[in-house]
């Protein structure tokens, strides 16, 4: 026996919005989180006057969902809300075309930046956020192509040779129409003129800031390295968290944050830190072909270091630096006369030198070397590095859409916005929390660490 099928049956009762999507389903807690998120910078930019426009929260719900299961151009959320159950819940059974989703994200950047923060404020009045962070960064591509980003004599050569092709059109239109004008400029000019303006704001930029090469798609996206080697240009993306209001009592970074400076500073402000040196983890692991500078032991009282072989290594120069404190030097006069010099050095004598800070990361070094830094630092593995994996193979985020920092810096306040909000989605249903009466909570001045312009006041691209 088989079910009946009837595609032209009648409902006895009108369909309700909410029968659209399953109880559990992850529209339903964005759409929870968005109802209650405060968005009076957007609603003041709207007129009383005129046609009545489409409310602004349905509009950042398909936006933000799109996101969230990896849609980000305009066009494709336009055509969702006709067929996708999900984007019809939320946009509330309206159809805006993607001219308005386009215009809105353009339009209400800012805005969205304040949106992130009230989430990651939400995850920590739920007691989702603790008081030890990591920070990472990663790479992802900007939208440009890798073909126009050039020297600054290459720009200058493109500038002329655009001039000069257009000083030879311009001879050619004479010749042609004399001392009349055409009805329209001709489109190669039009697009030659556009290019030449391109390329002249670049260069600019390149000679302002002093940089080797610029892309002239993308003025601010920067040519790095990627782990399949290829060099593309690109934006680092870094993650940490700083709307919160409070600072951490620990801190895991790699050692690509790892600086005398940040050092310093955590250092005065009570941080528990765990961020390896550049070479830490290849002198741990012994790959170094030369004695690392770990094995000679300094002694602080006679300003000497001591190689593996016993041999003094007396204080001999200082070198002045900009803007860092003096380096000294030291260096062996016992290499000749060493059976280990050849494992030790390729120079005539081995010359060490001392930053005075150095014993932050010697201190560093120790705390890591312990059971207890070790565990700590490994945290970073199940915490922060996750989060890009997710980011980049769940979501399909591994080119922007949109170009210049300003933008970029939005686009990925908003993949981080849905991806905390997928944090608490799995969170509520581990818990077995009710959403709505949470928010209610929080929002309605139940908890004490709500405030709307307090949260405004302190925003950052931030994952939880």
């Amino acid at each position: 026996m088989l079910r009946k099928c009837d595609q032209k049956q009648q409902f006895l009762l009108p369909l309700n919005l909410e029968d659209f999507v399953p109880e559990n389903h992850i529209a339903r807690v964005l759409n929870d989180i968005v109802d209650v998120v405060d968005i009076t910078v957007i609603e003041s930019t709207y007129s009383k006057e005129g046609c009545p426009a489409y409310h602004p929260k349905p509009l950042l719900k398909i936006l933000l969902y799109g996101y969230l299961i990896g849609i980000r151009s305009s066009r494709k959320p336009q055509q969702m809300t006709q067929t996708d159950t999900a984007f019809m819940y939320l946009a509330a059974m309206q159809k805006p075309d993607f001219h308005t989703i386009c215009r809105f994200r353009s339009t209400h950047l800012g805005p969205i930046k304040e949106i992130f923060s009230q989430v990651v404020t939400f995850c920590k009045e739920m007691d989702m956020i603790g008081s030890s962070i990591s920070i990472d960064g990663t790479k992802v591509k900007a939208n440009a192509s890798s073909r126009q980003s050039k020297s600054s004599d290459a720009l200058e050569k493109e500038i002329d040779k655009i001039l000069k092709e257009s000083i030879e059109t311009d001879k050619h239109e004479d010749e042609i129409y004399g001392d009349s004008t055409p009805y329209h400029i001709p489109e190669e000019l039009v697009d030659r003129k556009k290019r030449l303006e391109k390329i002249k704001a670049a260069k600019k930029k390149l000679d302002e800031e002093k940089l080797k090469k610029i892309n002239i798609t993308d003025n601010d996206a920067r040519i790095m390295k990627h782990k399949d080697g290829s060099k593309k240009p690109s934006y680092n993306c870094q993650v940490a968290k700083h709307t919160l209001g409070y600072k951490p009592t620990i801190v895991l970074a790699d050692a690509g944050y790892f600086s005398y400076g940040n050092l310093e500073f955590l250092q005065e402000e009570g941080i528990d830190a765990y961020i390896p040196d550049n070479f830490y983890k290849a002198e741990k692991e012994g790959k170094t072909r030369k004695f690392r500078k770990s094995l000679f032991t300094y002694d602080e009282e006679k300003d000497c270091y001591y190689c593996p072989a016993a041999f003094e290594i007396p204080f001999t120069r200082i070198q002045k630096r900009k803007g860092e404190p003096d380096l000294r030097f030291y260096v062996c006069s016992y290499c000749s006369q060493c059976v280990l010099k050849n494992a030790c050095t390729m120079s005539e004598k081995r010359t060490i030198t001392r930053d005075p800070r150095e014993h932050l990361m010697e201190n560093m070094r120790a705390k890591l070397n312990t059971e207890k830094g070790t565990e700590k630092y490994q945290k970073r593995m199940s915490t922060v590095e996750p989060v890009f994996g997710q980011i980049k193979q769940d979501r399909g985020f591994r080119e922007f859409l949109l170009r210049g920092k300003r933008k970029t810096g939005i686009e990925f306040v908003m993949m981080c916005t849905v991806h905390n909000i997928k944090k608490m989605a799995d969170f509520i249903k581990r818990e077995g929390k009710n959403l709505k009466g949470m928010l209610k909570m929080i929002v309605g001045g139940g908890s004490k660490g709500w405030s709307k312009g307090g949260i405004r006041a302190r925003i950052t691209n931030t994952l939880c």
